[in-house]
Formats: C-alpha cells, structure tokens, sequence
C-alpha cells in the first residue's frame, strides 16, 4: 500500500484535455503520475532558480567584502 497525501486540484478543461492526451498516448499511464512529475520538476527548477539568485547574492556581497578587506585600515591584519 503506498503512502501519501491525496490532493485534489481544479483544473481547466483545456489543461486536463492535454493531460488526458499525453495519459492515452501512453507518456504517462495515468493521471495522477503527469501530475506528480510536473511537480517534481517544478521544484527542481525552482531550485535551481534560488540557487541561481544566491550566487548572485553571494557575488554581490563577495566585491564588498574583498574591497573591505583589502582596505588600508584593515591592513594592520597583514602581519599577523
């Protein structure tokens, strides 16, 4: 028995008539199985896409803090 949260959508006609076409044209055998895949790879953009904007982020503050560090008054530090 699988285990699992039930969820149940609304979706437009137009939507469930393409899902329905991909399941008989035997892309997916049913469903609830297209559906799951969307989500998963969703979230895997998704993902990729925050991952993405925390690069940017982290160069961002990369410049600021290499021009700090390498400030005169911070270089004191070099002797040690």
């Amino acid at each position: 028995m699988t285990t699992g949260v039930k969820v149940s959508v609304r979706l437009p006609p137009k939507l469930a008539e393409e899902i329905d076409s991909l399941v008989k044209a035997g892309l997916f055998s049913n469903r609830s199985d297209l559906i799951k895949e969307a989500i998963r790879h969703y979230l895997r953009e998704l993902r990729k896409e925050l991952t993405e904007e925390e690069r940017w982020r982290l160069k961002a503050v990369e410049d600021v803090l290499k021009e700090d560090w390498e400030s005169e008054e911070d270089s004191f530090w070099d002797s040690y």
